[in-house]
């Protein structure tokens, strides 16, 4: 049987594992800030580290913030603390700037979201307003994933990956969100500010540290060395006057031989005594669900729940593989049938009534520029607190004509699969969920989102639109469709398996070929993942918790219920964990219906 992914060439998977690590440690910018994140002088004004250090112990006998105060409080301080995260969510006041890695900046930030935690859990939500409520759970949520990395795993001594924001300056260049001399000078501050605190990583790091985790970090600081190196300096090339250009020249030459002796000192000194230690165990791997997903569930139960839905889409992909022949866009129709099924999507939403478009923004087809060309297809989309008015971007990558034509036309995803990658990435799945996040009605609910609720909703997204007939006429969308779910199944059991039950990333390779019908490259590629990024249960675990949800309304609304008004519901408060809103949703749906705004 064919596998279902398409073949990617070597340095593609690396680049892709690059890019997976950065954003684990889900498939997006100059603005002012959000309102209460600008309410009181924002530590962002001062180096991070200045924050850090400059906060005063604050005595037991203090009175109690009152929780808006303490919410924007917490807001504030972690947007100076993580300049990264704060670009990627459309907050440009921290362009230019990096984290303070110091062990001692680290300890106190970890510290301080201890207090800010038995702060937040002292708040009475009987007396808050709903929205207060679940500002609160979800940054209790936050907060506690964060002390779970930052306690429990140790990311920051443990993980190389940790440390990539020093050196992935894509988010400059990336969207047109100021004038692009503007974006250069930023980014020649961020790598100054990078090269200060790049020698914190080998202080901070201890061995022995994971040998597989060793080996994607080897392979992640070479391709940031290379991507410094290549595309940074075509794409800034004649930007500025000469003094500019050769002060560019000399701190970003710098930045890609810091990344390359890091690559190489991970190489030569620390795999040779790398470890297992990627494994969490049973108890760790218990509270990484309670952390990420605020769930908790026993561990029988979870491997039952991914192994029957993996199960079930066997079956339906076997069956039905018998009888379809797949069929692929020539490259030069790529982009255009990648157009032709995105409006297609959009129209059949709205005739179907599956779901509010909050705006007539639209996504844009376009070609993967050279410098992000690290997956086959994927959203690039403004964040939630971006101006308005930047376009969000559905890049699809053409095989490159250098390659044998074989690959080419392997390359290139069947329709099935382009069918539902286009329903996850743009309608309904991110580009619609990003329509809704950016018009939630808290900053905190902007701000912070869930792993599984953000890839959960788009993965549902495939399977809804197959259940209400689109691309019906073609059997090959419901194959696309499988195709992706039985990717995501393995994950779970994987995840699982590698963490709390044994299992080699051998084995976790055969389950992928064998279960999953993937390629061998994919598939080892899909359980080393495990190791970095053991939440990737993400994508299942939050469709299968939509659905259940789904059921819940239908069976207390009975003939009142909408598949539409459920699903503007879900989306209207961000992206949490699916037990934080659950409640929240159910009883919204009992409201009068808003009108359409479609």
């Amino acid at each position: 049987m064919a596998a279902p992914t398409p073949v990617r060439s070597r340095w593609r998977r690396l680049a892709a594992l690059a890019q997976l690590a950065a954003l684990a440690a889900c498939s997006g910018s100059a603005s002012a800030p959000p309102p209460s994140l600008g309410a009181a002088p924002p530590p962002a004004a001062a180096p991070p580290q200045a924050v850090a250090s400059a906060e005063p112990a604050r005595p037991a006998e203090a009175p109690r913030e009152p929780f808006t105060a303490l919410r924007d409080r917490i807001l504030r301080e972690w947007v100076a603390d993580e300049p990264a995260f704060a670009r990627s969510r459309g907050l440009h006041e921290q362009d230019g700037k990096v984290s303070d890695y110091a062990a001692a900046a680290m300890e106190r930030r970890l510290a301080r979201l201890e207090r800010d935690r038995a702060a937040l859990a002292a708040v009475d939500a009987a007396a808050l307003s709903a929205d207060e409520a679940l500002d609160r759970a979800l940054l209790l949520q936050q907060i506690d994933l964060k002390i779970f990395s930052g306690r429990d795993l140790e990311e920051w001594r443990r993980r190389p990956q940790f440390y990539g924001d020093l050196f992935g300056v894509n988010h400059y260049l990336d969207r047109a969100y100021a004038p692009l001399p503007e974006r250069a000078r930023r980014l020649l501050e961020h790598e100054k500010a990078a090269l200060a605190q790049a020698p914190r990583i080998l202080e901070n790091l201890v061995s022995p540290m994971p040998k597989p985790v060793i080996e994607v970090a080897v392979k992640i600081f070479r391709g940031y060395a290379e991507y410094l190196r290549g595309d940074v300096v075509k794409l800034l090339k004649g930007v500025g006057d000469p003094a500019f250009q050769a002060d560019f020249e000399k701190t970003n030459a710098a930045l890609a031989d810091a990344a390359e002796k890091l690559a190489e000192h991970l190489a030569k000194v620390e795999l040779p005594k790398g470890d297992a230690s990627h494994v969490l165990g049973e108890a760790r791997y218990r509270k990484l669900l309670l952390a990420q997903e605020g769930l908790s569930m026993p561990l029988a139960e979870f491997k039952k729940m991914g192994e029957d839905d993996l199960a079930a889409n066997k079956v339906a992909y076997q069956e039905l593989a018998r009888k379809v022949k797949t069929s692929r866009p020539k490259a030069e129709q790529l982009l255009a049938e990648a157009t032709r099924m995105m409006e297609s999507a959009r129209r059949f939403l709205i005739d179907k009534e599956i779901v509010s478009l909050p705006s007539d923004e639209r996504a844009i087809v376009k070609e993967t520029p050279p410098y992000m060309r690290w997956n086959a297809a994927f959203l690039d989309a403004p964040g939630p607190f971006e101006r308005k008015g930047l376009e969000a971007f559905y890049y699809i990558t053409k095989p490159d004509p250098s390659w044998p034509r074989k690959e080419q036309e392997e390359y290139v995803m069947p329709r099935g699969t382009l069918l539902s990658t286009t329903v996850h990435e743009v309608y309904p799945g991110h580009f619609v969920q990003f329509l809704w996040e950016s018009r939630a009605p808290t900053d905190a609910q902007k701000m912070f989102g869930s792993y599984s609720f953000v890839e959960g909703w788009a993965h549902y997204a495939e399977q809804v639109m197959i259940e209400q007939g689109f691309g019906k006429e073609d059997p090959q969308s419901r194959l696309g469709q499988l195709a992706d779910a039985l990717l995501r199944n393995c994950r779970v059991v994987v995840s699982l398996g590698v963490h709390a039950e044994g299992m080699s990333l051998d084995e976790a390779e055969r389950r992928f070929v064998d279960d999953c019908f993937q390629d061998r490259a994919t598939a080892r590629e899909q359980a080393v993942r495990a190791t970095f990024d053991p939440g990737y249960f993400a994508y299942t675990l939050g469709k299968l918790q939509i659905l259940k949800l789904r059921e819940e309304a239908k069976a207390a609304l009975g003939p009142a219920f909408s598949l539409r008004r459920f699903h503007d519901a879900l989306l209207s408060h961000g992206s949490p964990p699916l037990p934080l809103v659950r409640e929240r949703v159910l009883a919204e749906l009992k409201a009068p219906m808003r009108p359409s705004t479609n």
